[in-house]
């Protein structure tokens, strides 16, 4: 009975070492997709923060951003004055209707007024919305929304395999939401810019 008694308590460690096992390889293996969300939930933020501020600064402090255009709202967003210029030239080129920003060539790009100042004054009728719109062509030419949307992508399937291999993994619907959360965000940015395209 000892001896029967002795066997069952190490069957059961055994059991109980192989959980605690398994629970460690699929966190290991949750890391990379967390890594991944946490890479474009930080581009989201800062995305959704300057889309914010663009808004805001567009409403409260139109002078300000008439008289001062791109070096005085860039100098409140996490991009810089170059890539806020590059935005407003890409948001112009999307209002006009013009050829798909990314078949541009670099000369098609470059000819666009490096005043892109003027444009605010422009667009003054409506001017909070072109101030975000800015902000979101800014993100689309720097890459960022891209990079986001790929870190979305891999995470993806990184989260696919941690369910085939790991299907009880208990932070698994956390992980989920944290992913669900973010791609919404980067997802409404690019239904803006198709209304943008169709208006």
């Amino acid at each position: 009975m000892k001896r029967f008694l002795t066997l069952l308590l190490a069957l059961m460690m055994c059991i109980s070492s192989a959980g605690c096992s398994g629970t460690q390889k699929a966190f290991e293996a949750s890391k990379d997709a967390y890594n991944s969300i946490n890479t474009a939930y930080e581009i989201t933020e800062q995305f959704a923060s300057d889309i914010y501020e663009a808004w805001r600064m567009g409403i409260y402090e139109d002078d300000e951003v008439l008289e001062g255009g791109t070096q005085y709202l860039a100098a409140e967003l996490n991009v810089s004055e170059d890539e806020l210029a590059a935005g407003v030239a890409f948001t112009v080129n999307e209002i006009m209707g013009a050829d798909d920003w990314d078949t541009l060539s670099e000369s098609e790009k470059e000819s666009y007024p490096t005043a892109t100042d003027m444009y605010f004054r422009l667009f003054e009728d409506d001017l909070f919305s072109f101030c975000v719109l800015a902000v979101i062509g800014a993100y689309q030419v720097n890459g960022k929304i891209e990079a986001a949307q790929s870190a979305l992508d891999t995470a993806k399937q990184e989260m696919r395999e941690l369910s085939e291999k790991y299907a009880d993994y208990e932070h698994y619907p956390n992980m989920k939401g944290y992913y669900t959360s973010t791609s919404s965000f980067l997802s409404s940015a690019k239904i803006r810019r198709g209304l943008l395209n169709r208006s």
